[in-house]
Order: structure tokens, then sequence, then C-alpha cells
């Protein structure tokens, strides 16, 4: 059992997340968590793992009071926590080490640890990436292997930190059936969640709020974002973006991944493609498929193995990428933002004021999130600030990895507004998403890419009804 009476927390720049939080969670109940980003959802799966100590309460894991360091080892081998930021656990240079190093901290025999790690390759679909670079994979892919790493352990407590957000459509459900499958053998599930589906499939739902909980909540009370139901503003698809002068091209594009090791795996091959001023192009498909790379070199971030990239000399071209955390750095959210006006030459009058409506257009008030350390925000409000920083520099092509993963309804729609009147000013913005709805809802050209290849491409209504791969995902 995981029980927990009187929590309070508060990280070093005063913001306080938790307050006299008490709960309790029997041993094998599957249970969903769900709240507003910087409920303080991540905090309290930190604390439950004991890498974070309360400022008050207590913390009972199976009977064991985290109250001292011996007590909380004991605590961190009976639960496994997958992190929000799957690379943020990252410690081996192949996927093969990375699974087994869990299981030779715990003194696994080797007979047992190389059936354990095969098994796990071929459930998790991790097989052809075995002696890869993990850094390498795509960010579902790492995510996928995240869990892996974690569940290989057999732990008795499972904690999962939105351990499907970087998932696409394909994979998601057998990884919930894993999840499940853990639960049913016995393990105790703590699950982080902005899917509602995925809440509604647990034992027990609870909501975050405030720093304080309400237990089993009423189905209205979910903060959970579904496009279609939030009535997302439906862009008109303009057909005269094929007559325009594309602001950004990529012709034969390819990348190879770590060439001539044994890990080598080509993530783009031959891929062109073009960008008319002012669309907006949404690139989906499934994990691994190339989306991320291709973002990063239209983005002008990474070289391509072959092929080459023709922007507008006169365009300024800005990426928030997929783990928001790759880009953020300073000691407050000010001066991350203020960062690429400054190198612009803008004065510091003008960037504060910059810097202030970037935030704002993001929904993050001024007054609370100026001065706090990036590294304290939760996941979703990590994202949208990295996008403010982005927007500071007020680019004319805007870039964007996985933009809605992980935000909450309040922010996916603060950040789908914000887009919209980027692009009806003339901005060009692509980006990728696993999410089918919001592709449809705000893109008039959508890219569908399949192991490194587009295999559909053009105005996202034909692409929708055209392409084999979002048919079979919609059956």
């Amino acid at each position: 059992m995981i029980e927990l009476s009187d929590i309070a927390y508060s990280w070093p720049d005063g913001n306080r997340v938790l307050d006299g939080l008490s709960l309790k969670v029997p041993q094998g109940q599957h249970v969903a968590l769900i709240g507003p980003n910087g409920a303080g959802k991540s905090t309290l799966a930190l604390i439950v793992k004991g890498l974070l100590v309360p400022r008050e309460g207590t913390v009972t894991v199976d009977g064991i009071e985290a109250s001292d360091d011996n007590a909380r080892a004991e605590i961190l081998k009976r639960v496994g926590l997958v992190f929000q930021s799957p690379e943020d656990t990252i410690v081996a240079t192949t996927v093969e080490r990375e699974l087994a190093f869990g299981l030779e901290n715990l003194g696994v025999p080797r007979p047992e640890m190389i059936d354990r790690v095969v098994d796990a390759l071929d459930r998790f679909d991790l097989a052809r990436y075995r002696h890869a670079n993990p850094l390498h994979l795509s960010g579902g892919e790492m995510q996928r292997l995240a869990l892996a790493a974690v569940m290989i352990m057999r732990p008795g407590h499972l904690i999962l930190d939105e351990p499907t957000s970087l998932l696409d459509p394909w994979s998601r459900g057998h990884i919930l059936d894993l999840i499940h499958d853990a639960a049913k053998e016995g393990a105790t599930v703590l699950h982080i969640t902005q899917f509602e589906s995925e809440a509604r499939a647990a034992d027990r739902v609870i909501t975050l709020d405030g720093g304080v909980i309400c237990d089993d909540c009423p189905a209205e009370s979910f903060v959970l974002w579904n496009p279609t139901q939030d009535n997302m503003l439906r862009r008109p698809r303009d057909k005269k973006h094929g007559n325009v002068t594309p602001v950004l091209e990529a012709e034969n594009v390819s990348y190879i991944y770590d060439a001539g090791s044994p890990g080598e795996h080509a993530a783009l091959n031959g891929v062109t493609l073009s960008l008319p001023r002012g669309s907006v192009t949404a690139v989906i498909g499934p994990t691994g498929s190339g989306k991320t790379t291709l973002l990063e070199i239209a983005a002008g971030v990474t070289r391509p193995t072959s092929g080459r990239v023709r922007c507008d000399k006169a365009s300024v071209r800005a990426m928030a990428f997929q783990f928001p955390e790759d880009q953020m750095f300073g000691e407050t959210v000010a001066s991350y933002v203020a960062f690429g006006p400054r190198n612009m030459g803008i004065s510091e009058r003008d960037t504060a004021d910059i810097v202030a409506r970037a935030v704002g257009d993001v929904g993050l008030d001024s007054a609370r999130y100026l001065n706090r350390d990036p590294l304290t925000l939760s996941g979703g409000e990590r994202r949208r600030a990295a996008l403010a920083g982005v927007l500071a520099m007020k680019p004319d092509i805007l870039i964007l990895d996985e933009p809605f993963a992980g935000l909450d309804r309040e922010g996916s729609r603060l950040v789908t507004g914000f887009l919209d009147r980027y692009t009806k000013e003339g901005g060009t913005l692509l980006f990728s998403t696993h999410d089918l709805e919001a592709a449809r809802a705000i893109s008039d050209r959508a890219v569908v890419m399949e192991n490194g290849v587009i295999e559909t491409a053009g105005d996202t209504g034909e692409v929708f009804t055209s392409s084999p791969l979002i048919a079979s995902v919609s059956r």
C-alpha cells in the first residue's frame, strides 16, 4: 500500500505545489491521476518514489516510512517510476544495455537477465533498435524504452508520469494493455494522464488541483482535452497555396543515425517537402517514422546526410523541440524568453514588452512565471514556456514538435488560439503531432510519414480520406 499523510511541498523558489495532501492507494489498485498543468502531479510522483522529501507530512510504502535515507533506499527498490521526460532516465549507450541496467543493480542472474531483455525488446517493439544509441530514438520510442526499463524490473508499485504522451495512436493501445496487465498481476499503478480514455479505464480517478486531491470526482470534472468536444476552429482549406512560391523547401532529403555502427538506421529516405508562405502543415505518422528528424532539418538545426534545404533568406526560422528542457536555459523564465530578442539587437525596453506578451500568449501569467526557475515548471508549463521563447523571436516560419503533448485543456486552447492568430498574420507553421483530431482541426496541409518516407501528402481533408495509415487507426 502507498499512503501519504498531510503532504506539503514547496520548490526552493517558494512555489508551493502540494498543501496538506493525503492519499491511500491499496496494493494492486490502478489509479488515474489527472489535473491541470502545474497542479503538482509530477511532484507527487517524485515524492512517492522517494526522490523528493516533503516539507511536511509522511510517506509510507508497504508499511515502510520514508523518514530516513535507509528507508528511502528500500522504497526506491519497491517503486518504479517512469518520468515525464524519458530521456532524463537514460544512462546506457545502447537500448539493450539500458534495459539490462536496472536488472544488474538488482542482482538478477545473467541467464534470467538475458531472457527478460529479449522479452522486453519484443513486447515494447524495440528489437530493431537493440544496438542503437537510445538518444537517437524518436520521442515515442524513447518513451517505450523508459517504460520497458522500469517494467522489466517488475516493481510492486508502478508510477507512470504521462507514459503515452509521445506515443502514436498505432502503438498507444498496446502499451496501455501492458500497463493494465501489470495491474492485473498485482502491481499498484498510479497513472498520471491527460487522456480521458486512459483515466476512465482505471479502477479509480483522482483529480489534483491547487495542491489538494478530489477523490472519485464526477466525470464532468475532467480537465482533459478533446479537440472535437472543445469545438476547435477548423481552418478553411486554402487552395491558393499550391500557386505560391514556397518559403521553405526540402528536396530529396535523407538522414542516417549512427552510420557505420551496428545500430545504424535510416530516419529519412528521399523526402521532399514544400511549405507555401502562410500555410499550416501537420506532419503525422507512427513513432519512429522520421517526423522529428524532418522538422529539425527543416529548422536548420540538423544537416541532412544527403539532399538539400532551401529557405527564403529573409525569413527567420524558430523551433520548439519535442523535449522543452533541451532548449531551455537561464535562471528564470524571463531570462530564457529574452535571449532571442536580445541577440537580435532589440532594446531592453522592447525586449521586456516582447517577453511579457509572448508569455501571456501561451497562457502563463507574468507575475507568477517570469521569475520562476524553468526547471521547477511542470512538463506542460515547460512546453508553453519553450514556445514563448521561440515566439519572442517573431519568426516567419514556426516549427513545433508535438506542441500539444502533455498540455491540459486550457493550455491546448490557448496554444491553438495563438497559432491561429500567428498564421492569420502571415506566419508559416510546420508542426508534428500524434493527435489526429488536432491535425485535422488546425492544419490546411498534412504529411503522413511512414518508415522515413512520405506515405501521403496534400490538402488535409484529402489526406485524411486517402491515407491507408490513417484509415488503419480509424477503423
